[in-house]
């Protein structure tokens, strides 16, 4: 009932889901909103200020200053640079690792020397304490004090444009991550409601036998019957053998467990999809190994039929 492996990678695709895809993009309304309504007050370091320290319209401060370095073409990246070279060349500061946005943000609310210098940078780029360290590369749309830009700033299509390409609010191969997983798991619903008004499932659960957070235990941890684990991948990269090695383990773990529990065996399926999985086809030829089932969206239908195998 496994389907073959050529048949798996060829059903491979992107996730193709409108609603969802509709919803990601607007999810950046409110923000872009606010924006285009700010933005004739950004020209001034007192303006950029009320803009990033408050928190109206639900919109908290480090979402607001990561959309200003996506609009000024900064990248939160090179913020964080820019904030190490400030901790260590303006502020005599000694550390080991850098901030992350979110806690560069929470010293941009707390500490006004820090925020004067970031908001001046923003502001004024080249012409201000910071930006005589900076590359020009990287203010090369510090346009704030340009009438041009802040016009544009006021166009919620360009703003929305630059935030949806920047992902502000969420990356989106997080989001279809977990949207995958509610794919998974309303059709199980289905399949309950359909034919096993009794069956449960467990989601996000940490599984003792095999030391792992899994993605959904079905009927649950104590009596585990089925074991699913999704993955979504729009590129490729090491990580992915890194996530065959962990199922190959897994799997020879599952099956010396099936070995000594005959009664109470526990089956895999492995859900992976993504084109960024046709291109690291040993990887996947790896995780086709080390599963009893394999789906993907194009064949979810198959979970039907494999649940009333197990659970007939």
């Amino acid at each position: 009932m496994k389907i073959p492996f050529n048949q798996w990678v060829n059903s491979m695709s992107f996730m193709l889901d409108d609603e969802f895809d509709n919803n990601f993009m607007n999810s950046i309304e409110n923000l872009s909103g606010l924006i285009t309504e700010s933005a004739n007050g950004f020209n001034t370091p007192e303006g950029l200020t009320e803009f990033l320290l408050n928190n109206d319209h639900g919109i908290a401060p480090v979402t607001r200053l990561k959309s200003l370095v996506s609009l000024i073409g900064l990248s939160e990246e090179r913020l964080k640079r820019v904030v190490s070279l400030v901790r260590f060349r303006l502020l005599n500061n000694e550390f080991t690792s850098e901030w992350s946005i979110k806690a560069i943000s929470k010293k941009f609310i707390d500490d006004v020397a820090f925020r004067t210098l970031l908001v001046n940078f923003f502001v004024n780029g080249r012409d201000s304490e910071i930006g005589v360290h900076i590359p020009l590369y990287y203010m090369a749309n510090f346009k704030l004090t340009d009438n041009d830009f802040i016009n544009n700033l006021r166009d919620r299509s360009y703003v929305e444009r630059i935030l949806n390409d920047n992902e502000i609010q969420d990356k989106y191969s997080n989001r279809v991550g977990s949207h995958v997983e509610s794919l998974i798991t309303n059709k199980i619903d289905i399949y309950i409601q359909a034919n096993n008004s009794a069956l449960r499932y467990e989601t996000q659960k940490e599984f003792p036998l095999l030391n792992k957070n899994i993605d959904i235990i079905i009927p649950n941890v104590e009596n585990a019957r089925v074991l699913i684990e999704a993955s979504y991948n729009i590129t490729t990269g090491s990580g992915q053998s890194k996530r065959a090695d962990q199922l190959s383990n897994f799997y020879a773990d599952l099956m010396r467990h099936n070995v000594n529990h005959r009664n109470a065996q526990i089956k895999m399926i492995n859900y992976c999809d993504g084109f960024g999985w046709v291109g690291r086809q040993a990887d996947l030829r790896r995780i086709y190994d080390s599963s009893d089932y394999v789906i993907n969206q194009s064949t979810l239908h198959l979970l039907d039929e494999i649940l009333e195998s197990i659970f007939e």
